[in-house]
């Protein structure tokens, strides 16, 4: 017995349509991931100091800023003249 033409055809269409669905279930499955990972805040790494404590930025800095330390001895000059 031969084959119909028709029927490797269909099986040819049942194949692709397989195909592209299941292509198109991962694709959806995929972007819901990605979307809910997404969502998720990120976790922030924990900050470690001196001695394994917490650590805790300076409140004040250790040295002034440049733009002051340039002013003050401008006007250091200025007063001695």
């Amino acid at each position: 017995m031969q084959r119909d033409k028709d029927e490797i055809t269909l099986n040819k269409w049942l194949l692709l349509l397989a195909l592209f669905t299941t292509l198109l279930i991962g694709f959806e499955f995929g972007r819901r991931l990605y979307v809910e990972d997404q969502l998720k805040e990120p976790q922030q790494a924990a900050r470690i100091g001196r001695n394994g404590g917490p650590s805790i930025p300076p409140m004040e800095p250790e040295a002034p800023p440049l733009y002051r330390v340039i002013w003050e001895l401008m006007s250091e000059e200025e007063n001695e003249e």
